[in-house]
């Protein structure tokens, strides 16, 4: 009987071990299927920029998030985007257009033992390109932030992504206009933070101005638990305080944005 409970305590140690110090935000991974631990907030682009979405606004017809497994199989697309890591992911908004623009976000707080752990961030973005003017084009953002400061962001809309060299793959079309893919990895060293620091992940998309074109986006593999870049990406890197893999630290610069008439 005492080998036998010194036998659990010993393969509960071991469980302890292989298990992550911290795993940092709630249902990173949505491997339940849901978004539990993630805010929702909906808004418009019907009056205001694709970049600024109007967030105090809902329209008819908004579509919830969902979370995909690997048999999803979206409209147009050529290119494979099953879940970055495990066996989900989730999508916000759709290619329908509408000027709906939806947005995920949390927050989380670095705990002591969160200072040895890295954090990782993988996210990709789906932008059809109906040649709009700029301010009209479909839009995706995603920013980290470190007590309200901004430690990682990209932006682009989709005149960007279809710029030669942006670094966004072709990826099929909606019927009409060609749709445009882009992945990335954000990782950051915690031994750099200090217990208390507010983390914030905050990523959106938004349809076209013109309510005829859509734009969506997908946020994966959320934590402290280290994973491919979506695309693969070989061995465990070394910590840094903020590397990234395919992305830039902001969107192309001088982007140009209009109001449109109501």
């Amino acid at each position: 009987m005492k080998k036998i409970g010194i036998g659990i305590m010993a393969a509960s140690a071991l469980l302890m071990v292989s298990q992550p110090a911290s795993a940092l935000f709630i249902n990173g991974g949505f491997e339940d299927g849901t978004t539990t631990g993630w805010t929702v907030t909906y808004g418009s682009v019907y009056s205001n920029p694709t970049s600024s979405p109007d967030w105090t606004t809902t329209l008819y017809g908004q579509p919830a998030p969902v979370v995909i497994d690997n048999t999803y199989s979206g409209y147009g697309e050529t290119v494979d985007v099953n879940p970055y890591t495990g066996t989900k992911m989730v999508k916000i908004n759709d290619i329908n257009g509408s000027y709906h623009a939806t947005k995920l976000s949390q927050s989380d707080t670095i705990g002591a033992g969160d200072l040895t752990e890295t954090l990782y961030v993988n996210w990709g973005a789906m932008l059809v390109d109906p040649s709009h003017p700029v301010a009209d084009q479909p839009f995706f953002s995603i920013n980290v932030l470190q007590n309200g400061s901004v430690l990682g962001s990209f932006s682009a809309n989709a005149t960007d992504a279809a710029t030669p060299g942006s670094g966004w793959t072709l990826a099929g079309s909606d019927g009409y206009s060609p749709l445009w893919y882009k992945t990335g990895q954000y990782q950051y060293d915690l031994s750099t933070f200090s217990i208390g620091d507010i983390i914030d992940i905050e990523m959106f998309v938004a349809d076209c101005g013109y309510g005829g074109h859509g734009g969506y986006a997908f946020l994966d593999g959320i934590g402290t638990v280290y994973v491919e870049p979506p695309g693969g990406g070989g061995e465990v890197p070394e910590p840094a305080t903020m590397l990234l893999f395919g992305t830039g630290l902001a969107g192309f610069a001088g982007r140009r944005f209009r109001r449109k008439k109501a």
